[in-house]
């Protein structure tokens, strides 16, 4: 960002994880700042400050457009306490993990007023639970950013059947053939992208934006390991030449949520 005018892009900070005073655990990664082993409710503040003005410090920027609580425990998402930090930081929202559905609809019955925008996972492989979000973002008034757009990389058409994953990446957690049962719904939807032009990222990005409250959409960038692997500049791209117009039809896109369908896939917590 070095160099560019602050009044040419938006930035989105998230905090949450206390990577400063807490201690990793496995893949579960690392505690919440709200774990009370590390602080009670009156050391909130002070956390949140110091960790949105340590991560505006490594982007070298002095605000973000938006402030992000990512993945809340039971505590985040329920704690008046919390809440006054965020409001106090302004701007806030919650960005709960894909089984916290029914917890995020309780935020915003709670806190709506106080919240611009939350984020979900969603896209054409999982729009459950995430879909069901969606009303009730839009009674409130509540913005969405859509996280991991490109399912794990999927669709960036880099990771396909028997992709060797590097040793500890994330995604080599998720239950065996996840790739190989993702990738033949892929090919079902990519006659659609074909037709209108679009490459399969921008399709799943398309797809999430035909959603009422959906505002913006963020896919992760990882740089394969294998030889033939798209450069993350190439996949920048791609996302950089989104259509403004939505080139789906409402046909198409439930077409898409068909196929893709994953209800019932995790527990819903709440």
């Amino acid at each position: 960002l070095k160099g560019l005018d602050r009044s040419t892009y938006s930035l989105v900070g998230i905090v949450g994880h206390d990577f400063y005073g807490g201690m990793r655990s496995g893949a579960k990664g690392y505690p919440r700042f709200s774990e009370p082993s590390l602080r009670g409710p009156e050391g909130y503040l002070d956390y949140l400050r110091m960790a949105t003005e340590k991560s505006l410090e490594r982007c070298g920027t002095s605000k973000f457009d938006c402030l992000m609580l990512h993945n809340p425990d039971s505590i985040g998402y329920t704690s008046q306490a919390v809440w006054d930090a965020m409001s106090a930081l302004k701007d806030i929202a919650p960005g709960p993990a894909n089984g916290f559905t029914l917890d995020m609809i309780e935020c915003f019955e709670k806190f709506g007023p106080l919240i611009d925008w939350a984020m979900i996972i969603l896209n054409p492989l999982e729009p459950w639970p995430g879909q069901h979000v969606l009303p009730a973002a839009q009674k409130h008034g509540v913005d969405i950013l859509a996280r991991v757009v490109d399912y794990g990389g999927l669709f960036h058409d880099d990771v396909k059947p028997g992709h060797k994953f590097r040793d500890g990446d994330h995604r080599s957690f998720r239950p065996a053939g996840w790739v190989e049962h993702g990738y033949e719904k892929i090919e079902k939807i990519r006659p659609i992208a074909e037709k209108h032009g679009l490459t399969m990222l921008q399709l799943a990005c398309q797809w999430n934006l035909a959603q009422a409250p959906v505002k913006s959409v963020v896919p992760t960038l990882i740089q394969e390991a294998h030889e033939d692997a798209k450069a993350i500049s190439t996949k920048l791209d791609e996302l950089a030449a989104l259509p403004e117009t939505n080139l789906l039809s409402p046909e198409e896109v439930e077409l898409i949520r068909q196929i893709g369908d994953n209800t019932g896939c995790m527990a819903l917590k709440g």
